[in-house]
């Protein structure tokens, strides 16, 4: 009569027996390395507060340099062909497709503040005022980057004229900008007060506003979380 223990022995003794006179063989996974390549680059990385800080700086400083540069652009191309009526559809580059492509892709929403905006909605109100006026008595020279609660992060940069075409459209008028084309102006921006400046003056400040759950999606190559109005 077997015992449980002589049993169980014996049921060992066979599989181990069994096991070791078959030749198994396992075929390899089809695609393996790729797939094994595409679970690495998925994994969720471990973001520390400075981390994310830095991406702010980085993909906010993307987004302006390449704003500002089509803005150049457009504008002087426009005013050569056409000049004020042809180039004032192109004054508000944080619109424009290139710069809502990327403000999707990183998580963010910029906007253009001024104390003497062209367009009223430009209007610096609240905390921007406060910013502006730390660029203006250079207690601030360059970009900021600060949290705003446990979701967002703000990013700013001072705009100044520093190319003398932009003297055109804001220098002053019956000078740099003749009075005919300050009527066109006027026709589209009937409150505007964007004129006067001289090369070098500080115009206002670029204000991009990231979402954090955005951003660490985007850092970590996932979808993003969450779906904020444009």
């Amino acid at each position: 009569m077997f015992t449980a223990r002589s049993l169980l022995a014996t049921i060992t003794l066979c599989t181990a027996f069994i096991v070791s006179g078959c030749d198994v063989k396992v075929k390899p996974i089809e695609g393996g390395k790729e797939i094994a390549q595409e679970l690495e680059r998925h994994k969720i990385k471990r973001l520390t507060r400075q981390d994310i800080l830095a991406a702010t700086q980085k993909y906010g400083d993307s987004i302006v340099v390449v704003a500002e540069r089509l803005h150049t652009q457009r504008l002087t191309e426009h005013l050569n062909q056409g000049g004020i009526a042809a180039a004032i559809p192109y004054c508000q580059p944080e619109n424009y497709e290139e710069t809502e492509t990327l403000q999707d892709k990183f998580g963010a929403i910029s906007r253009r503040f001024s104390e003497r905006p062209r367009n009223p909605q430009n209007l610096a109100k609240g905390g921007t005022v406060k910013t502006l006026a730390r660029y203006s008595s250079s207690q601030e020279q360059g970009i900021t980057v600060e949290e705003l609660g446990q979701d967002q992060i703000r990013y700013t940069s001072p705009i100044y004229l520093r190319d003398e075409s932009c003297l055109s459209c804001h220098g002053t008028v019956g000078q740099e900008l003749s009075e005919s084309d300050y009527l066109l102006i006027k026709e589209k921006y009937p409150q505007d007060q964007a004129t006067g400046y001289k090369k070098g003056d500080l115009m206002g400040t670029w204000e991009l506003t990231f979402d954090k759950m955005d951003l660490v999606a985007f850092l970590n190559d996932q979808p993003k979380k969450s779906r904020r109005p444009r």
